[in-house]
């Protein structure tokens, strides 16, 4: 068989399982050739043998081909496959429905023994026999997957998730790659998807903060005196935190570079809001972590800040803030009047991205949604990381630091 003819074979084989034929409707049907094989169209050599191709699979009875009107063996409306199981064979890979009855046989025996697996079982075994695609790949998957789905979450959570799928699989990645496809299959079934339910997702939000000010933790510990050092802390510390204390206004940022440069005093001017004690991280959209600490911080009742990318993106992480602490949240350098003037520096953006200004809602403070019309009618996002905070047209109102100065960040 020619490479040519592989290659027409490979498109039907892939759309094959998903199609009508499969579940026993009208031939799988394919057309739009010259967009798969573009060169047919002005290479006289490529069209004949493309052409060739198309005869050998006909005459094998594992295509037909229907030819446009007065243009029989020349002009290809469209191919129709014949003989699925040709198919597959003649590419040398398993057929959906050998691969359906493997999974069937894996149903039926002993890694599927366990009856907390029978919903899950009952769930797949009709759809398998009616010939309706499921989540799962091959036979080998699913025996995989019965291990994953009779963890306890208290063995999952005991073992990190490297040195688990070394254990459970002999392969320290494989469950890694195993987890997208439970959790397709669990949300099919409705139920809650092993990823959340066994904690496999091993996600550690983090916040970053710089802070003059107290952190008083639960229990009897001293409160942690805080001079404006930079601190990490993960969501589990953040959620032993009882108070946050200190006078002044928060400033959250969206992007590292941004944080660490204002964080650490860097630069003459320091373009911070008025009284501002304390900087927090928030690491592009806000993860948990960042949210409690800007809570306990809204809870004091200070001012919160936010400064971010003057982009789709950037306007909507505020607005997540303002939602997700029940606080507003001030706008910081993000204006039309700024956009414009840092535009030359920044990035064209594409249809989705510009889709995204329409869930922009009107800000309780500030010019986002003048913000959001610069961006549309320029198309344009500008960066964090390009807008010079020292530049003294900027911010002609900020002083520069005196040495000394511990009055806040």
């Amino acid at each position: 068989m020619t490479e040519l003819a592989r290659r027409i074979l490979a498109a039907f084989a892939e759309s094959y399982p998903t199609s009508a034929h499969y579940t026993g409707g009208r031939k799988l049907r394919k057309a739009g050739w010259e967009e798969v094989f573009p060169g047919i169209v002005t290479d006289v050599a490529a069209k004949s043998d493309f052409l060739d191709a198309v005869d050998e699979l006909v005459t094998a009875g594992i295509l037909s081909a229907r030819w446009k009107r007065f243009r029989e063996g020349n002009d290809l409306e469209a191919l129709y496959l014949e003989d699925p199981a040709a198919l597959f064979e003649a590419l040398g890979i398993p057929s959906p429905e050998a691969v359906a009855r493997a999974m069937i046989a894996v149903l039926d025996g002993p890694a599927w023994s366990n009856p907390l697996l029978a919903d899950l079982a009952g769930y797949l075994r009709p759809r398998l026999e009616a010939g309706h695609p499921v989540a799962v790949h091959d036979a080998r998957e699913l025996e995989h997957l019965a291990r994953l789905f009779s963890l306890a979450p208290e063995e999952a959570a005991a073992t990190p998730l490297r040195a688990l799928s070394a254990r459970l699989y002999g392969d320290s990645k494989r469950l890694e790659r195993l987890l997208p496809v439970a959790d397709r299959l669990a949300r099919a079934m409705g139920t809650d998807v092993p990823s959340g339910r066994l904690g496999l997702a091993r996600s550690y939000p983090e916040v970053g903060i710089a802070l003059w000010g107290k952190i008083r933790f639960e229990g009897d510990a001293p409160p942690l005196e805080c001079r404006g050092q930079i601190l990490t802390l993960p969501l589990s510390s953040v959620r032993r935190i009882r108070s946050v204390e200190f006078a002044g206004s928060v400033l959250s940022i969206e992007n590292k570079e941004t944080f660490h440069v204002l964080a650490s005093g860097s630069g003459q001017r320091r373009a911070l809001p008025p009284a501002t004690v304390a900087i927090v991280y928030t690491a592009g959209h806000p993860n948990d972590a960042v949210i409690s600490l800007l809570r306990l911080c809204a809870a004091t009742g200070a001012r919160l800040y936010h400064y971010g990318d003057l982009d789709p993106d950037g306007i909507l992480i505020l607005q997540e803030i303002e939602k997700a602490t029940g606080a507003v949240v001030t706008p910081w350098l993000m204006t039309a009047a700024l956009h414009r003037r840092f535009a030359r520096y920044g990035y064209a953006l594409d249809r989705t991205q510009i889709a995204r200004l329409s869930r922009v809602e009107a800000p309780a403070q500030g010019d986002l949604r003048g913000l959001a019309d610069a961006i549309r009618e320029t198309g344009i996002g500008v960066e964090q990381e390009v807008i010079d905070l020292d530049d003294p047209l900027l911010l002609p109102q900020q002083k520069p630091r005196r040495d000394g100065d511990s009055s806040g960040l």
